[in-house]
């Protein structure tokens, strides 16, 4: 089943939490607050005003007596209504939780994801034998949920208490995420807005504590804030372009345009990298949140052995504003430059070329877009890869400390 089909499996009527006739029943809390508080300002004037109409003292007493007794009564039945919704809003709450723990399909996702918290393994392995389906499914509970937020008939601290930590296990999981939710992100916005009133709700409860991510399952898979802010989701382009072969290398490598199912394997790889070198300042790697934007708005390739297994990865920043665009560091244009960002090949592949050919293939792209420069930074005492560099035409622009006290030879070509 495709991304797009379970797309338009969670707005089927299948998958529809069966409880609007339950809603209907619900009165709006806000809007009872508002006519007690009415109400009582009514009194208050309604009184001064008889003092001052009325001529005799008994008179004003009766009247003032009359009419605070209505708007007393009127004030009582307000709160009865406020009650009789906040019980209403409790057991349909409860009624929800039922009917998530009575849903096979829901519980089989939720122990899923449970265990691979509790054991720290968030392997795909784990998947096999979850459908698309019961993910699909898992997220519309939730895409009913910001509905009730939205329409002011449970606040999210009512959702947090019952629902917040089966909300993040699933939101904050790598699995969802590369494969679900961030490849048609543009299709999830219900639950990102949700998430983004979740997570300031836990940072404001916890805001006393140093570190209050903790209180978030999964936190270190969160959601950069930099993403949600800027409302990247709304940007997706689908999952057409790409895992599609731009060109076949000698012995079977293939070289791809990675999608978000290969953010898994690229932090593997850089992290297997990273540890191999003795020299750890000669690579300043990628983190989780950078890498999520480049796949959304940059461009991430990746060479691949005939098995599938990833032998090196590459990241090129866009011609576009931002702090990992170079082109401020030689005083450019930033619609004119694309930044080489990363490269990173696993020592069983080294010495086959993949840097060169990712420069190359970047060459390309600059020529075909009308791109008139290509930046990168390269350690000084990293030579292999400065040669290559130099070898396709760059040169070195300036030498600056970048990368919080790296000393970097930032790399030019005009191409």
């Amino acid at each position: 089943m495709s991304v797009q089909d379970i797309n338009a499996l969670r707005t089927s009527k299948k998958v529809t939490l069966k409880y609007s006739s339950i809603m209907k029943k619900i009165k709006y809390k806000t809007s009872i607050s508002i006519l007690i508080v009415i109400a009582s300002i009514l009194l208050v004037l309604l009184c001064l005003l008889i003092v001052h109409t009325f001529r005799t003292g008994e008179e004003a007493t009766v009247g003032i007596f009359s009419l605070a007794a209505t708007l007393i009564g009127t004030i009582f039945i307000a709160i009865e209504l406020k009650n009789g919704s906040e019980v209403t809003c409790s057991e349909m709450l409860i009624n929800l939780n039922n009917y998530f723990h009575d849903s096979d399909r829901l519980m089989k996702v939720y122990e899923v994801l449970e265990n691979g918290e509790i054991e720290g393994d968030y392997s795909y392995e784990r998947w096999k034998d979850v459908s698309s389906v019961e993910v699909a499914q898992y997220c519309t509970f939730f895409e009913n949920l910001y509905l009730l937020y939205r329409h002011h008939i449970a606040s999210i601290d009512d959702l947090d208490d019952l629902f917040g930590y089966r909300f993040f296990l699933f939101m904050n999981n790598p699995y969802i995420q590369e494969n679900y939710i961030l490849p048609t992100s543009s299709s999830y916005v219900q639950v990102f807005e949700l998430y983004k009133i979740w997570i300031q709700h836990r940072e404001k409860e916890n805001s006393g504590a140093n570190g209050w991510q903790r209180h978030v399952p999964s936190h270190r898979f969160m959601f950069p804030e930099k993403y949600l802010k800027n409302r990247l989701y709304l940007f997706d382009y689908g999952t057409s372009e790409y895992n599609k072969v731009l060109s076949t290398l000698p012995d079977g490598l293939t070289m791809k345009r990675l999608g978000f199912d290969s953010l898994s394997a690229v932090e593997n790889l850089q992290r297997k990298v990273v540890d191999g070198m003795e020299n750890k300042n000669l690579f300043y790697p990628l983190s989780r949140e950078e890498l999520i934007e480049s796949m959304q708005l940059d461009y991430v390739l990746g060479i691949f052995s005939p098995e599938g297994g990833m032998a090196a990865f590459s990241v090129i920043v866009s011609n576009r504003d931002g702090e990992r665009n170079l082109a401020s560091d030689l005083h450019l244009n930033p619609s004119e430059v694309f930044t080489f960002d990363a490269v990173a090949v696993d020592n069983e592949y080294r010495g086959r070329g993949f840097q060169r050919t990712f420069i190359g293939w970047s060459i390309e792209l600059a020529k075909s877009t009308g791109v008139k420069h290509i930046v990168a930074t390269v350690d000084p005492q990293n030579v292999p890869s400065e040669r290559n560099f130099l070898a396709q035409g760059f040169h070195v622009a300036e030498t600056k400390t970048k990368y919080t006290g790296l000393t970097r030879d930032i790399l030019r070509l005009d191409v």
